[in-house]
């Protein structure tokens, strides 16, 4: 087996009040490990989004824990520890409006690397990622606005890549995508715990999609359930 890269231990969200409490997501545990890809499969609303947000650090659950590499890593009130934040990444629906308005996703890309402290050389890991991500270096000196909606995503996969995460989060990245883009878009994804040794988290209602994945897990009404 290889080793855990993501665990997460009776994580839950609630809303409301005690007396009218709004369960989004049922207390749950799954562990993620290197190398494999992972997908999240379910309806609207049945608590995918929440589970990635809370998987992201970017919600704190009402229950529960999330842990990266053994440590602990969302389940405090300042977010993710810093020195994990580049470990977890994701490639969200709309990858465009995720990046920096107006600014080159280069420069954009950069600046991470210098905010989150990854080591290295920017200009080799930025190429080695646009390779991995299967995207024209020549596109990352366009402002995110003068990319296409695949080109974007694919941009946020570089992102991801470039920065060094273990564990890329994907939130439904090709439902807004046509039916040639969004293959080769899967394609990339998919490709990516191979090409780098980390994990792959792909939410999804795309059943096809999801079954070219190593496991599948089903929300259900905010209860998550390994199905495959």
């Amino acid at each position: 087996m290889s080793r855990a890269v993501l665990q997460a231990r009776g994580i839950g969200m609630a809303y409301g009040t005690r007396r009218r409490p709004v369960t989004a997501l049922h207390p749950t545990d799954f562990t993620v490990r290197a190398g494999e890809s992972v997908a999240v499969v379910g309806r609207s609303g049945a608590g995918k989004s929440t589970l990635a947000e809370i998987l992201l650090g970017l919600r704190r659950p009402s229950a529960g824990d999330v842990l990266v590499h053994g440590e602990h890593f969302c389940g405090h009130a300042r977010g993710p520890r810093a020195h994990l934040r580049h470990v977890v990444q994701g490639v969200p629906q709309d990858a465009g409006a995720s990046l920096p308005p107006r600014v080159p996703v280069r420069r954009s890309i950069e600046r991470a690397l210098l905010r989150l402290g990854v080591d290295g050389d920017p200009r080799a890991r930025l190429a080695r990622a646009a390779e991995t991500a299967r995207i024209d270096p020549a596109l990352l000196e366009r402002a995110p606005h003068q990319l296409s909606g695949g080109q974007a995503q694919r941009a946020a996969i570089a992102r991801a890549v470039a920065v060094g995460a273990d564990v890329v989060v994907a939130d439904e990245p090709t439902s807004a995508l046509d039916a040639d883009t969004a293959a080769g878009l899967a394609d990339a994804l998919l490709a990516l715990p191979g090409r780098t040794g980390g994990a792959l988290l792909l939410i999804t209602h795309d059943d096809a999609l999801a079954t070219r994945c190593d496991r599948v897990f089903t929300v259900r009404e905010g209860k998550v359930e390994q199905s495959r």
